[in-house]
């Protein structure tokens, strides 16, 4: 008897929810009903930019694992995001494809922070077993699928344990870099940390940081220096509305040599309303968010505009949008900001990229940014010298900033190779000489 739509994801969503769950291929020969039309093995389009496909190739062996959804039974679309403690929620959108159209449904796990590697892709490879199961049931290999679920715990409500951190996360980061030769030398620092907290209705962040770079140049007359810091400390406080509606409010303090920036202080409230619901920023997200504020800025030395301090009142209005979907990726946006003591000096920056599969086998990606540049009040008085362009020592002037990047990605021949040869891999560079 055929099984239904309804049945199968009824299963799907009870297999989900097992804490432990062990899928098994009863290598025996079995009859299947020729009373609908079923393919012999199950072919998924796994779209996953971070999953350990060898590992899933080799534990999930009854899968075809094809390059091309326009073949495949099953799309598989993995996406994730950050989560609060540092981990990521990570979801599986499952796209029935013929002759298993019309069975969709999606599936959100979480890893935590301090998982490891081969703890994140077994917890994934657990969660893809268990979403495949109603579409293995659509197959001819359906009476050789076998189901095992651990008993232990089952049948319990599973309660929250008591956080004694409530929400709080703290990370602490350093890290540097060296490079001597016999008349060059060079050195770079950062290092800061992140407090934390993110709950369903507040984001919290404070985020001191430091960086220092340093150069140094011999020559037969003379020795070049360079150095450089950025430091500072970024916050904010947001609070949920509504499913589309946040309010926050943004401060910050830096300072940096390159901006000509001795010190500098800002406060700015904010609003963005989001046209999809957050919950599915996963896949879709079309937002818009205005922030007003002002900016004391002392500087290190006196501008093109003869100051060396200044109040600043400023507004911004940024608006992104982003969608993943079986097709491809589009990620756009636009951010303008504008001083409201003088309102020709502004700037406005457009960027983006999209990849779109176009044929079986070709994709074509396609990416870029440019920034109309009129607020850069910050500049120093008088040209920057030799030195001080070639080392980055110095903000220059320019009305514009513009990079573009493309290519695209053509693959042909076998589709359902599922052959996994892990030899000579430990040689990173083994193709180049």
């Amino acid at each position: 008897m055929p099984i239904c739509k309804e049945n199968l994801i009824s299963l799907a969503m009870r297999l989900l929810l097992a804490p432990i769950f062990i899928v098994t291929l009863d290598t025996a020969s079995a009859q299947p009903s020729s009373d609908v039309e079923e393919p012999d093995r199950l072919a998924i389009f796994l779209d996953c930019e971070f999953c350990d496909e060898d590992f899933i190739r080799q534990e999930m062996t009854y899968i075809d694992y094809v390059r091309d959804r326009q073949v495949a039974n099953v799309h598989v679309l993995v996406t994730r995001q950050s989560t609060g403690a540092g981990g990521q929620s990570v979801t599986l959108d499952l796209i029935g494809l013929s002759p298993l159209d019309g069975i969709n449904y999606s599936t959100v796990y979480t890893t935590n922070v301090v998982a490891t590697e081969d703890e994140e892709r077994t917890a994934f490879l657990r969660r893809l077993q268990a979403a495949l199961v109603p579409y293995l049931l659509g197959t001819s290999i359906a009476p050789q699928v076998t189901v095992g679920i651990d008993e232990v715990g089952t049948g319990r409500q599973q309660v929250q344990a008591d956080d004694p951190w409530n929400n709080w996360t703290f990370e602490l980061y350093a890290d540097g870099d060296a490079e001597f030769e016999s008349s060059q030398r060079a050195f770079n620092t950062r290092y800061g940390f992140f407090i934390d907290r993110v709950t369903e209705d507040w984001k919290i962040r404070l985020r001191p940081f430091f960086n220092y770079e340093y150069q140094r140049f011999e020559r037969e007359d003379r020795t070049i220096t360079s150095s450089s810091r950025r430091d500072g400390v970024t916050s904010y406080v947001v609070r949920s509305v509504s499913p589309h509606l946040s309010v926050g409010a943004f401060a910050d303090v830096f300072a940096s040599t390159f901006d000509n920036v001795e010190w500098r202080t800002r406060f700015m409230p904010a609003v963005e309303y989001s046209v999809f619901p957050y919950p599915e920023a996963t896949r879709r997200q079309l937002t818009f968010a205005y922030r007003i504020g002002a900016s004391h800025i002392t500087y290190i030395d006196t501008t093109i505009y003869n100051e060396m301090e200044q109040l600043l009142p400023e507004h911004t209005l940024v608006a992104g949008y982003r969608v993943t979907q079986p097709w491809g990726a589009i990620d756009v946006g636009m951010e303008s900001r504008q001083y409201l003591h003088d309102r020709d000096f502004y700037s406005i920056q457009f960027g983006g990229g999209f990849e779109v599969r176009l044929l079986q086998g070709l994709s074509v990606q396609l990416g870029g940014e440019i920034e109309l540049v009129h607020n850069q009040i910050n500049l120093p008085k008088g040209d920057a010298d030799l030195e001080e362009v070639l080392l980055r020592q110095r903000q220059l002037e320019t009305s514009y900033e513009a990079g573009v990047s493309f290519g695209f990605r053509y693959r042909f021949g076998s589709i359902y190779n599922n052959v996994v040869n892990p030899r000579f891999d430990g040689g990173r560079n083994q193709d180049q000489f």
